[in-house]
């Protein structure tokens, strides 16, 4: 039998992500990727002042692009994302996970999926000082879905890991929510199998 991922290599979708011609406008001036510099090296005194463009002008340092320009840009980015989603007839996929960050928070990711497999990252909450039982995730899986309804976007479908909570919820939430389709996470699944 061939290895899992040669196998996976079938099913995966590949695609060219263009780059945002609109956030680079932002910027100043076109440019192509291999002119901007490591974006490792922003940010510091000997670098910020140090990096013209190819017309002598010099690239914003990481706070003015922090600031207005990064609040121009997820403005738009929300914009977008809201009329693609109000506009997928079909209905979008609801998916979320829990994480750790570097700061040992504990993070709930929420990344809907339209119908023709474009991601957009809705949110991150802090769920730190929060228990996670099956009622919690159901509180939460219910208000997000709430919260899409009210802008007038069509949930068809809800993606969890496979958490004793997380599968405690989704039995019960399938009860309640007959339109909605709940599946467990196709990649904790593999790893469960693997393990």
């Amino acid at each position: 039998m061939p290895p899992l991922p040669a196998i996976l290599n079938d099913y995966i979708i590949k695609t060219k992500e263009k780059l945002n011609q609109k956030n680079l406008e932002l910027l100043g001036k076109r440019k192509s990727i291999q002119d901007v510099p490591s974006y490792q090296s922003y940010g510091t005194a000997s670098t910020t002042s140090s990096l013209p463009d190819s017309s002598g002008r010099k690239l914003p340092d990481r706070r003015s692009l922090g600031g207005e320009i990064l609040k121009d840009a997820v403005a738009e980015g929300d914009k977008v994302m809201e009329i693609a989603l109000k506009e997928d007839q079909t209905g979008v996929t609801l998916t979320f996970d829990g994480w750790t960050n570097v700061r040992n928070e504990q993070l709930l990711g929420v990344v809907i999926m339209t119908s023709e497999g474009r991601p957009y990252v809705w949110k991150a909450v802090d769920i730190s000082l929060e228990r996670e039982t099956h009622v919690e995730v159901m509180e939460k899986t219910e208000a997000m879905i709430s919260d899409l309804k009210s802008k007038g976007v069509n949930v068809c479908a809800v993606v969890t890991d496979s958490a004793s909570a997380y599968a405690a919820a989704r039995r019960r939430l399938r009860i309640s929510n007959r339109a909605i389709v709940f599946l467990p996470c196709f990649a904790h699944q593999i790893n469960l199998c693997k393990s």
